[in-house]
This record gives structure tokens, C-alpha cells and sequence, in this order.
């Protein structure tokens, strides 16, 4: 496997992280899960134009995330185990790119037309809550694709150990984002999910881009 290659993996998680983090906070704090249609329908407005670029740079963010995880996936390649345990992030990140991009297209549909104050507001407030909902849902891929990273890191050696405790805390962090969607109430601790997913993912791929890594050799 070329240096490149690998390299290249690092550089996607790194722009990944960028445009994930800009949709994420770009349009400030977004009102409450249980608060007013009101406050809902105004944020939508007032925020319309951000909200769509977000939507867009997302759609453009995660064939990054993709990649990376396909390079990882080479990276540990070794044995058996090692070669599952691979397979198992990328396929994490393939369950959770379908329930993201979902969720954005839901977030955004209320003010695609420009007309978010004509809509029901109890038909806001659902589509708010499916979203934020959608994006809770993220948590279980993400927290297989944490887990069997940082288990495949700690087999290999093909990364510094401290990617591998911080793909353990990201598993925290898909673990608090889950719990998230027991009560609207709790919807802002789905926060911890995103921030300690990018965390792991940015360090790693700062650590591939910068040639630290080392792939492992594959065996029969």
C-alpha cells in the first residue's frame, strides 16, 4: 500500500470533519426539540439560506467519511480478526450515512420552497422532531464503527495508541447520543455523539495524513 494512498484517507477525514462541523454550528443553536412550533418555524426562516448550503456541504462531506474508512479498512488489514474488525467500521459508516443524509433532507424540506410560515406548525414541529430523531439514530453505526476501529487499532499497532482511547470515548459518545432519543428533553446530549465522532476522526486522519501510520501486512 503506497504512502499516498494512505495519506489521501487522512486528508478525506480531515475535509470531512471541516464541512461536517460548519453544517453542525453554522445557523447557531437550534431551538429546543420540546420547544414552541413558534420558536421552530422562526428559526427555520431566519436561517434558511445557512441551513440549505449546510444541507448541500453535507451531501458533499460524507463520500469523504466513506473513504476514509476504506483506507482504514486497508490499513488494519492483517488477519482474520483484524480484516472483520475493518470491515466492521466501514460498514458502521455505511449504515450511518443513509439516516444522516435523510435527516438533513427532512431538516431542510420545511424551507425548501421558502414558505416555512405558511406550514402547519404542528407539521414543523413533527418534521423537527423526526429530524433531530434521524440524527439520534446515527449513534448505533457510529458506535460499531467506533468500537471496531479502536479494537482494530489496538490489534495491529497500524495507528498510535491514543486513536484507539479516543475511538473508545467516541463509543461513549454514540452511547450518551442514544440516550438522547429517549425524551425530547435530552435531545442536546446528541452533541457528545458528533463532537467525540469528529475528534476520533480528525486525530486519525491528521495522523494518516501526516504519514504515522503504519499498514499492517495482510496474512492468510
Amino acid at each position: 500500500m503506497s504512502d499516498r494512498f494512505v495519506r489521501w484517507g487522512g486528508i478525506a477525514a480531515i475535509v470531512f470533519v471541516v464541512l461536517i462541523l460548519f453544517t453542525a454550528f453554522s445557523a447557531g443553536a437550534p431551538p429546543a426539540a420540546d420547544g414552541t412550533a413558534e420558536k421552530i418555524v422562526d428559526y427555520l426562516a431566519d436561517h434558511r439560506t445557512t441551513l440549505l448550503l449546510g444541507n448541500t456541504l453535507a451531501l458533499l462531506a460524507v463520500p469523504f467519511a466513506i473513504w476514509w474508512a476504506i483506507v482504514f479498512r486497508e490499513v488494519v488489514r492483517g488477519d482474520t480478526v483484524s480484516n472483520a474488525l475493518g470491515t466492521g467500521t466501514l460498514a458502521g459508516l455505511l449504515i450511518t450515512a443513509p439516516m444522516a443524509l435523510a435527516g438533513g433532507a427532512i431538516s431542510v424540506s420545511v424551507i425548501y420552497l421558502n414558505k416555512p410560515k405558511s406550514t402547519s406548525s404542528e407539521l414543523v414541529r413533527v418534521m423537527f422532531e423526526a429530524q433531530t430523531l434521524l440524527f439520534g439514530a446515527t449513534a448505533a453505526g457510529l458506535a460499531l464503527m467506533a468500537l471496531t476501529a479502536g479494537l482494530a487499532i489496538r490489534r495491529t499497532g497500524a495507528l498510535p495508541s491514543y486513536t484507539m482511547w479516543l475511538a473508545f470515548l467516541a463509543v461513549l459518545g454514540q452511547l450518551a447520543a442514544m440516550g438522547a432519543t429517549l425524551s425530547a428533553k435530552y435531545a442536546n446530549v446528541g452533541f457528545a455523539g458528533l463532537l467525540t465522532f469528529t475528534l476520533f476522526l480528525l486525530v486519525t486522519g491528521i495522523v494518516m495524513a501526516a504519514g504515522k501510520a503504519t499498514p499492517t501486512v495482510a496474512t492468510t
